[in-house]
């Protein structure tokens, strides 16, 4: 018989209100266009899938919503600066735990264990995410397991935060340690 892999409390509740605690958020700050620097008009909003979670409810997914503009000059529709890597399916802190739990475990063990923290996800998808992402992410080893510097950032934001006050894109983008500007 397997022996299942133990998740502290601590780590699945830090792992799991970081990554539920941004659903909603909005991110519309006007950044020039990427593909010739023009000005950019705002155009609409798009939700966008930020993780998947386990809920009472079964599968849940989180959004956060982007911004989308339109560039004047050369007609390009770009995006506002959001948490996802160029060409991800989720926010940068799931990628992030994806390649931080990769480096001590096989990527069918890494799985397990973010399913146990709360995030659905497979085997598959953290072989793919690790293959397609080749940034270092600074961690932190808590209870034995490395966590993204990325997800600990969030975890604080989300847990400290006025919970009357919605929260800040360039908030969220700070904290996943991605530069707002």
């Amino acid at each position: 018989m397997r022996r299942q892999p133990f998740i502290s409390p601590i780590i699945a509740d830090l792992v799991y209100q970081a990554v539920t605690g941004v659903s909603g958020v909005q991110f519309t700050d006007p950044l020039p266009c990427p593909n010739c620097s023009g000005m950019v008009v705002s155009h609409d909003m798009k939700q966008r899938r930020f993780s998947t979670v386990y809920s009472h409810e079964g599968e849940k997914h989180i959004y956060v919503y982007v911004k989308r503009f339109h560039c004047r000059d050369c007609g390009q529709l770009c995006y506002a600066k959001a948490p996802f890597y160029e060409k991800s399916r989720f926010g940068s802190p799931i990628v992030d735990l994806c390649l931080s739990l990769s480096q001590d475990h096989t990527f069918s063990h890494a799985a397990v264990l973010m399913n146990r923290m709360g995030i659905v996800i497979n085997r598959g998808t953290v072989r793919k995410t690790v293959q397609s992402h080749s940034h270092t992410v600074q961690a932190t080893d808590l209870f034995g397991m490395k966590l993204p510097d990325s997800l600990l950032a969030l975890s604080t934001l989300v847990t400290t935060a006025d919970p009357t006050v919605p929260l800040r894109g360039c908030d969220v983008l700070s904290a996943c340690m991605i530069d707002p500007e």
